[in-house]
């Protein structure tokens, strides 16, 4: 997960200390597990768009740099651009084909037409300005380039018909909106916002994880309410026999339940000139079709 930002103390300050700070032990094991469950479902995605060698891509909060250090390889001929507001993690790990660079997607910015590909992945939940944002990075696309961004969102818990889980997964809700600013139900709006930012040719997949039974999620969760159980306990979202109720579901051979989704929204910066009905030509760097196939929900 890239660094998230909110309204109040810098962007650096509000992710970069504290339980959720890359820097803490515990979340790189949360990062290296968040990576393992998303990665094959955002490389499916970026596939089907039919990356060229020679693309210009740009992954904003780029976290532990997975995707980037394999957009690299997808595009030997291009350029790939990772950014984070912490590059610690990117820095010597993405390999010789990806410039890392440290960036405030909130305050910094490139120039219009930068890039045939722009990947965000659950960065802009956590930015106050995420409309703004979205919106600016879809300027940043040359035309007929695509912007991916893939956002979680937790409505699958609301359902849960385990009390204890869906208890402390609604605790950490509260917890990252309270402390992060976290809009954790803006995702399933993405095709909306990708459109009100003239982007075109939508197409969205969301994908619903789940906990127990051996699932990728359960070991995440499990991780992930340890790491954030002092927090929990401290702001009286949940009481420390809650907690271990919700940790011990993970080891009961019988628990399996959707824990949160992943929505995956995409969207081409038009090759015609706004107004003019006029085609802007795209040239060499062109992103060629729309991807089929891939308008998908629970994959």
């Amino acid at each position: 997960m890239g660094a998230v930002a909110s309204g109040g103390p810098p962007p650096a300050d509000r992710y970069g200390e504290g339980t959720l700070a890359n820097t803490a032990p515990t979340d790189a094991r949360r990062l290296v597990l968040l990576q393992r469950l998303l990665d094959p479902e955002t490389r499916r995605i970026l596939t089907a768009l039919h990356i060229r060698p020679h693309w210009r891509c740009l992954e904003l909060g780029a976290g532990l740099g997975s995707i980037a250090r394999w957009l690299g390889v997808q595009c030997p001929q291009g350029r790939v651009v990772a950014t984070d507001l912490d590059v610690g993690s990117l820095e010597g790990t993405v390999g010789p084909r990806v410039e890392v660079l440290r960036h405030d997607v909130t305050t910094e910015g490139f120039p219009t037409g930068s890039f045939d590909l722009i990947h965000a992945r659950m960065l802009l939940v956590g930015l106050s300005t995420r409309d703004t944002v979205l919106a600016r990075a879809a300027d940043w696309l040359a035309p007929g380039g695509w912007l991916v961004v893939e956002e979680p969102d937790t409505f699958p818990i609301d359902s849960s018909p385990y009390p204890a889980f869906r208890r402390a997964i609604q605790a950490v809700d509260q917890l990252a909106a309270r402390e992060l600013g976290v809009a954790t139900r803006w995702a399933r709006g993405l095709p909306e916002y990708l459109r009100a930012a003239g982007l075109v040719d939508l197409g969205l997949s969301v994908t619903v994880q789940h906990a127990g039974n051996g699932a990728g999620a359960n070991e995440f969760w499990r991780v992930f309410l340890t790491q954030l159980g002092p927090e929990l306990r401290g702001a009286g979202l949940l009481t420390e026999t809650e907690l271990a109720a919700a940790l011990d579901l993970f080891d009961d051979p019988g628990f399996v339940d959707a824990a949160h989704a992943t929505v995956s929204a995409w969207g081409r910066r038009p090759t015609f000139s706004a107004g003019s009905g006029h085609r802007i030509r795209p040239g060499a760097r062109s992103p060629g079709t729309r991807p089929t196939g891939a308008q998908s929900a629970g994959r």
